[in-house]
């Protein structure tokens, strides 16, 4: 645990109340750590999936690899046509599975496996107190007009998607009944897509891959192309790459995914040294992120802070700074002071609308 915006030096070496625990059954791996119960094949598949209520979290084999020939019509290298789906690769080469970490806080199996004619590592890992299941990827990848996706049947029923753009989401539909909702087979996400109903939900993360489609209870995020127009060679060799899993209880604006997708994208940061516990600035609403924080770009050594809202839900927030502040202000996005905010021992008040995001002038004493 880490203060807001800080550091800290103290570390929790006792261990959680609920260990991981991990096991091989012939072929197949099995973690579980109290909230989560995943079983995975030789090829890293998840076969099963249930939750501490016993609950099915996926609606059959997820973390499956799809692979399609990809020859556009035109832009070989940008686009992808939309009959790509009619056109699989068979993958079975051969694979591989074994526990290579298994500690009370986590357990990681490592996958090995052909896929077509490049090689694919992958560490799945489950973390003690966590509905997360990270899947940290190797490829070697040497194909040519190919697509290669992962998918996820959830097992959600709901008409949109929510995929993450820049300070909010937006919504698409997992249907494609009309041609305007056809014409989205591929979309664009940010940190997650999400299905859910008022009661659970699922997101598949990334750090890296920003190509999804969604039909049906199917998340589908698109890990890599093999063009060759116009480079011949493009996107070949190495490719290392992480993407999640994360599943929640109740509805949408009470999850942590938002969260989740920030702590897969920026990991803590380990140094040497040690200092005593610190936090430069925190907002208390947990729907209002502080996304930036850097000098002002005229060089008068003001700090601007961006803050915006992250579910689609208006909020009153409190931002605490520990930092010297002589006065407060609110600025436009070009950094251009407007109107002081009244700071009350390190406290500024602040209201939010859906989405809406602040930009705030902070003076130095």
């Amino acid at each position: 645990t880490i203060p807001a915006c800080g550091w800290t030096s103290r570390v929790d070496e006792s261990e959680p109340s609920q260990p991981v625990a991990s096991r091989m059954e012939d072929d197949e791996a099995v973690l579980s750590n109290g909230l989560l119960t995943v079983r995975l094949n030789q090829r890293g598949e998840i076969v099963a999936l249930t939750d501490a209520q016993g609950h099915s979290r996926v609606n059959g084999k997820a973390n499956v690899l799809k692979m399609f020939k990809d020859v556009p019509r035109l832009f070989d290298a940008w686009d992808i046509d939309s009959m790509y789906d009619r056109s699989p690769v068979a993958l079975d080469g051969e694979s591989t599975i074994r526990l290579v970490e298994q500690t009370p806080w986590k357990a990681t199996v490592e996958v090995r496996r052909r896929v077509d004619t490049s090689d694919w590592v992958q560490l799945i890992s489950l973390e003690a107190d966590s509905t997360r299941l990270d899947f940290d990827t190797r490829v070697d990848w040497h194909e040519k007009h190919r697509l290669l996706k992962v998918a996820f049947p959830t097992g959600i029923h709901a008409d949109e998607g929510i995929n993450e753009i820049q300070f909010g989401y937006v919504k698409r539909p997992t249907h494609r009944s009309r041609p305007y909702d056809a014409d989205r087979f591929e979309v664009c996400n940010h940190r997650y897509t999400a299905l859910c109903d008022e009661n659970r939900g699922a997101a598949v993360l990334n750090e890296s891959k920003y190509g999804v489609s969604m039909l049906g209870d199917e998340i589908a995020l698109t890990l890599l192309r093999a063009a060759t127009s116009p480079d011949l060679h493009a996107d070949q060799g190495e490719h290392h790459f992480t993407y999640s899993y994360y599943l929640w209880d109740g509805p949408f604006a009470d999850s942590d995914v938002v969260r989740q997708g920030y702590e897969l994208n920026v990991p803590v940061t380990v140094a040497d040294g040690a200092a005593e516990d610190f936090s430069l600035m925190s907002i208390d609403a947990p729907n209002v992120v502080i996304d930036t924080v850097k000098a002002a770009e005229d060089g008068s050594g003001d700090v601007i802070i961006r803050l915006y809202e992250s579910k689609h839900a208006s909020c009153d927030a409190t931002l605490t700074l520990n930092l010297p502040a002589a006065s407060v202000c609110a600025c436009d996005m070009l950094e251009n002071p407007g109107e002081n905010l009244p700071i009350e021992d390190g406290q500024v008040k602040l209201s939010f609308r859906g989405f809406e995001i602040k930009t705030l002038r902070v003076s130095r004493k």
